[in-house]
C-alpha cells in the first residue's frame, strides 16, 4: 500500500514541473553568478621560499629598536619583508592577509606563528631568529630571549569559489524541500485525499511515511541532476563521493521532515512556505550560505546552532584536505531532525484527526 502511495504523490508532484525544476536550475543559476562575481574571494596566495612577507609586534618596550634593527638587517639581506603591527592577533593576520608567517615578540621570548602551507618559509624564520639571537646572546648584547615557542596556526586549506559556492547551493536549496511538496499538500487539501485515506483506515503513521518518501525522492533526485550539471558545466568538484552523497541524502530527509511537520501544525501551505523559508535564511545566514564562513564574524559559538554550519564544513573539509571533524555532526544532527519532526507531525495529524471525529 505504502508503495502505491509513494507513486501517487510523485505522479501528483510530476504535474508542477517548475517546483522540480526549481531544484536542478536554482541551484546553478544562483551559484554561477556568485562564482563570476566572487571568483576572487577565496583566491589562495602563492607564497615562495624565495620572497614572502613575516609580520611582527613588539609587546616589550626595552629592546624594541634592537629588535627592528636586526628585522630590517635580515631582510634587507634576503627576499624577505617585515612588516610590523600594533596590538593585533597574529591569526587574524595570517588568515586575512598575504602574511606567511607572523611573530611575536615578548618581554623574554617570542613566538612564531605559521600560516599552513608555509611550513618552509617558517622554519626559514626561526632559523635566522635563532641564529641571529644566539649570535647576540653570545655577544653579551640586548635584547636576550628564551627557548623559542613555534605555534602553527590552525586553518582550513583554501578551497575556490567555484567548489564553494557549487556546494554550498546544493546544501541551502535542497533545504527548501516544501517548494516541491507544494503541489501534492495543496492537491490533497483540494480534493481532501487525506480524508478519503484515512476512512479506508490506513494508519497516520504510514500517510506521513509515503508522504515523507516521496517528496524525498523527488527533491534528492532534482538535487542529484543539479550537482551533475554543476560539476560537469560549471566544473565544481566534490571530496568524498560517497560521504557527501550521504550528507546530502540526508539533509533532504531532514529538509522534508521540517517542511512537513510546519504544515501539520499550522494546516496552511502558504503559512509553512514563510515559516521555512525564513528558518533557512536565518540558517543559511549564521551557517556560511551568504557569507563565507571562513572569513564569518559569527562566533562559532552561534554557527554550530545550523545544520547548514555542520554540512557545510564537512563538505567543504571533505573535497580540500579528505576529511572533516564535523562529519559526525554534519549526520547525526539532521538525523535528529528527521525523527524529531516525523514524530511532531505524526502526532500532530493524529490530534487534527481525533478532533474532527
Amino acid at each position: 500500500m505504502i508503495r502505491y502511495l509513494i507513486k501517487n504523490n510523485i505522479k501528483i508532484m510530476s504535474r508542477s514541473m517548475v517546483n522540480v525544476l526549481c531544484f536542478i536550475l536554482c541551484p546553478m543559476i544562483v551559484s554561477a553568478v556568485l562564482i563570476s562575481a566572487f571568483s576572487s574571494l577565496l583566491n589562495k596566495y602563492e607564497g615562495s621560499t624565495e620572497s614572502f612577507i613575516v609580520g611582527y609586534s613588539i609587546k616589550s618596550k626595552d629592546g624594541s629598536e634592537s629588535i627592528r634593527q636586526l628585522l630590517n638587517g635580515l631582510g634587507s639581506n634576503s627576499d624577505i619583508t617585515f612588516a610590523e603591527y600594533q596590538n593585533e592577533d597574529p591569526e587574524t593576520i595570517l588568515s586575512n592577509s598575504e602574511v606567511a608567517s607572523f611573530v611575536e615578540f615578548g618581554e623574554n621570548d617570542y613566538k612564531i606563528y605559521v600560516k599552513d602551507d608555509f611550513e618552509i618559509q617558517g622554519k626559514i624564520i626561526e632559523g635566522m631568529l635563532s641564529v641571529s639571537f644566539n649570535s647576540m646572546i653570545a655577544n653579551g648584547t640586548e635584547p636576550q630571549t628564551a627557548e623559542i615557542t613555534v605555534n602553527k596556526a590552525d586553518f582550513i586549506p583554501p578551497v575556490d569559489s567555484t567548489d564553494y559556492y557549487g556546494i554550498i547551493y546544493i546544501v541551502y536549496f535542497a533545504w527548501c524541500a516544501i517548494v516541491c511538496a507544494s503541489g501534492l499538500l495543496s492537491s490533497e487539501k483540494k480534493y481532501r485525499i487525506d480524508n478519503r485515506f484515512r476512512i479506508s483506515g490506513i494508519c497516520e503513521f504510514k500517510l506521513y511515511l509515503a508522504k515523507f518518501l516521496s517528496v524525498s525522492i523527488v527533491v534528492l533526485s532534482g538535487i542529484t541532476v543539479s550537482a551533475l550539471f554543476s560539476a560537469l558545466f560549471l566544473g565544481v568538484h566534490w571530496g568524498n563521493i560517497l560521504l557527501s552523497a550521504l550528507i546530502v541524502f540526508i539533509l533532504v530527509m531532514a529538509s522534508t521532515a521540517l517542511g512537513l511537520m510546519f504544515y501539520s501544525i499550522t494546516n496552511s501551505l502558504v503559512l509553512t512556505v514563510i515559516i521555512v523559508f525564513a528558518i533557512v535564511w536565518i540558517l543559511g545566514f549564521i551557517g556560511g550560505s551568504f557569507e563565507v564562513y571562513m572569513f564569518s564574524s559569527t562566533p562559532e559559538s552561534v554557527r554550530v546552532i545550523s545544520p547548514i554550519y555542520h554540512e557545510n564544513r564537512a563538505l567543504i573539509e571533505l573535497l580540500v584536505q579528505g576529511k572533516s571533524d564535523y562529519l559526525l555532526s554534519a549526520i547525526l544532527y539532521p538525523l535528529a531532525l528527521v525523527i524529531g519532526c516525523s514524530g511532531i507531525s505524526v502526532a500532530a495529524n493524529q490530534l487534527r484527526r481525533r478532533g474532527r471525529k
